[in-house]
């Protein structure tokens, strides 16, 4: 039985615990990874546009229409 041996550097392991995972769960873990950024990205714009509706709504910034028409009415008598 051979024994390899592994030199790790303090300022890599003083920083946090190390653990050794396979390669496959490790390639998914980062594809899970990205996967939670992008949907906190999309978390986060959504958010910023409930906050701008939010504010132009308190302005009386936003117009409101019973109907889809009235909207059109609108759009050609300022387009």
């Amino acid at each position: 039985m051979s024994t390899q041996t592994f030199i790790i550097p303090r300022s890599v392991a003083s920083k946090d615990d190390l653990v050794i995972i396979p390669k496959g769960i490790y390639n998914e873990f980062l594809r899970w990874k990205k996967f939670a950024e992008k949907r906190l990205a999309e978390e986060k714009n959504a958010d910023n546009a409930i906050r701008i509706y939010k504010q132009e709504k308190k302005a009386g910034k936003l117009k409101t229409a019973s109907s889809f028409s009235e909207i059109l009415k609108d759009a050609k008598r300022y387009g």
